[in-house]
């Protein structure tokens, strides 16, 4: 077990002070810099805190649609792309129930890079 502060709670403490401290000090093309680098340094806290989950309920949401097991998301995602491929999953059923799968995968991908985007219902 990592000893406080953890890495998200640095990560957070350093996207507070860019974020209320350093950018509004700042104007013209180094404001727009400290912006961005507090908006990567969020990102990152974001992730660590996560994608562990979002991974764990990318691979029960698509585990449906392919054969085999899959021990990592790279393994599972080709599995995926070569029965969209083949046709496997073609028939309204799935190809509905991929959709909202695929669209769960989004959401927690979006609460990661651009949280406030990621409500989106598909329609």
């Amino acid at each position: 077990m990592q000893p406080r502060p953890t890495a998200a709670e640095l990560l957070a403490c350093v996207t507070e002070v860019l974020e209320q401290e350093i950018v509004p000090a700042l104007d013209g093309p180094a404001q727009h810099h400290a912006r961005v680098a507090a908006s990567l340094v969020a990102i990152v806290d974001r992730e660590l805190r996560l994608a562990d989950a979002a991974a764990a309920r990318e691979r029960d949401v698509m585990a449906p649609f392919v054969e085999g097991e899959h021990d990592d998301l790279v393994s599972l995602r080709s599995a995926l792309v070569a029965a969209l491929r083949s046709g496997a999953i073609d028939d309204d059923d799935r190809s509905a129930a991929l959709w909202s799968a695929l669209l769960r995968v989004a959401h927690d991908d979006l609460a990661i890079s651009k949280p406030g985007h990621d409500d989106w219902g598909g329609d």
